[in-house]
């Protein structure tokens, strides 16, 4: 289907945390699509995004990205896949000793081969959004935990990914960077975003979910 962005076929993956690893996966994702993770084990919940971020290889299997097969063996060549994906979760970090503003261009500066451009009237406006328009000199020790995230969340949103992966953002925001999000994320999904995500948080499942996937002692279906 033309509007496909990702397969995964008979994919397997070993366990993280507690988790029971992931077996026989066969997803697919498709433009405008909005997915929430309903699951018997949290971490493997966090493992199946980690693996459609492409942050864990699999043991076997296939990842399809717009009908091209992804190679695991070579790190560069996965990197255009990942410019077109957003990972909002606990685990994601920033460059500890780049500013914040560096950390939001980093992407840009890599593929456009240059460090003398601008930061994006878009970017700037997340910023805003986020409260962070004054702290991007500063690195991320300098910032408090919550702004930390935040700043993570505005890089990943910067890339106006095709698809957005997030977990429980309810658990490392206050109420107020909680709504902002919201506010983003309906933007975004007017745009014809695929999001795939896992939250305990019903009102948010109900307002951005169209179609759970579940996963059940590592076996997934949708």
């Amino acid at each position: 289907m033309a509007s496909e962005l990702i397969t995964l076929s008979l994919y397997f993956l070993e366990p993280l945390g507690d988790g029971n690893g992931l077996k026989n996966v066969n997803l697919a994702l498709s433009k405008g699509e909005a997915l929430s993770i309903g699951t018997d084990s949290p971490d493997d919940a966090r493992l199946l995004l980690r693996a459609v971020a492409t942050l864990v290889p699999p043991k076997r299997g296939q990842f399809l990205y717009k009908g091209k097969e992804l190679d695991f063996s070579d790190y560069r060549s996965l990197l255009a896949y990942k410019k077109n994906i957003g990972y909002i979760a606990s685990d994601a970090t920033l460059i500890s000793n780049r500013s914040i503003h560096d950390n939001l261009m980093l992407m840009r500066y890599y593929f456009e081969d240059t460090t003398s451009i601008q930061m994006s009237e878009e970017v700037i406006e997340l910023c805003r959004i986020f409260n962070l328009g004054k702290r991007l000199d500063l690195k991320p020790h300098q910032l408090d935990p919550e702004e930390n995230r935040l700043s993570v969340i505005v890089r990943e949103l910067s890339k106006n990914p095709e698809i957005l992966l997030v977990e429980r953002p309810r658990d490392f925001l206050r109420t107020k960077s909680f709504e902002a999000l919201k506010g983003v994320l309906r933007n975004m999904i007017r745009k014809n975003l695929a999001l795939v995500f896992f939250s305990t948080d019903e009102v948010f499942i109900k307002e951005f979910s169209r179609k759970q996937i579940l996963i059940n002692k590592g076996r997934v279906s949708t």
